[in-house]
């Protein structure tokens, strides 16, 4: 196993596991606040906002303002908003994270299957994944919206190995918060947590789980966790 991924399926979170977003997002949503006269929100607590979906940011953006959230005021005024200005500079600030296209290279090469499951909206994934040239890694990638339902979810998971042609039983998950984490015990998988990442880990006993805090450590992490199935 320490030379072959042939037959496994390596599923990834994008945003703050694949991508530095935070960024992008970042201007989006305080461009989305000033609509509103609100206030920015610093670059630093947006990072622990990211991974529930771009509508779900806008939310703790107005709270951390102390603002009354209305869902039919997201939904039809700041959600068009943020989606305008976040699709004209989706890649203007976001970069991959150092190792990750050196590492998707190496492990296509060594016969993994990659893919994507994320909880952003699948035209913004397949954006971000298409402007920075990660596209061509990946077998599948399966957003937020796709399906009826999303991580925490683990059928999330399941559904992107079944799109990328995998088999759910050689399967590992890659991603940086405990929605990844949830889904993967959710789907029964093992599960690496990149630790410089927009999230954390619930702290919950799981045999499965390897913890990286840079991109070279993955393909090890990966290699000791397919040696457990």
């Amino acid at each position: 196993m320490d030379n072959d991924f042939s037959g496994w399926t390596i599923v990834f979170d994008l945003d703050g596991t694949l991508v530095e977003t935070a960024p992008d997002l970042h201007a989006a949503l305080n461009h989305t606040l000033a609509t509103k006269s609100l206030p920015p929100v610093s670059l630093d607590s947006i990072r622990m906002m990211i991974g529930d979906g771009a509508k779900a940011l806008i939310r703790k953006g107005l709270a951390q303002n102390d603002a009354a959230i209305d869902e039919e005021e997201i939904d039809q005024v700041l959600w068009p908003v943020f989606l305008d200005h976040y699709l004209e500079n989706i890649t203007r600030l976001s970069v991959p994270f150092e190792m990750c296209q050196e590492t998707l290279a190496s492990l296509q090469s060594r016969g993994a299957t990659l893919t994507v499951c994320t909880n952003k909206a699948q035209h913004l994934a397949e954006q971000v994944l298409k402007g920075l040239d990660l596209e061509k890694y990946f077998s599948a990638t399966v957003g937020g919206d796709a399906l009826s339902i999303k991580k925490p979810d683990g059928e999330h998971i399941l559904e992107t190995v079944r799109r990328g042609g995998g088999d759910p039983a050689r399967a590992i998950m890659v991603g940086d918060a405990w929605t990844d984490e949830r889904a993967a015990r959710d789907a029964e998988l093992p599960f690496v947590f990149v630790s410089f990442g927009y999230g954390s880990l619930s702290n919950q006993p799981y045999d499965r789980l390897r913890s990286i805090d840079h991109w070279r450590n993955m393909q090890q992490a990966l290699s000791e966790l397919a040696r457990l199935v």
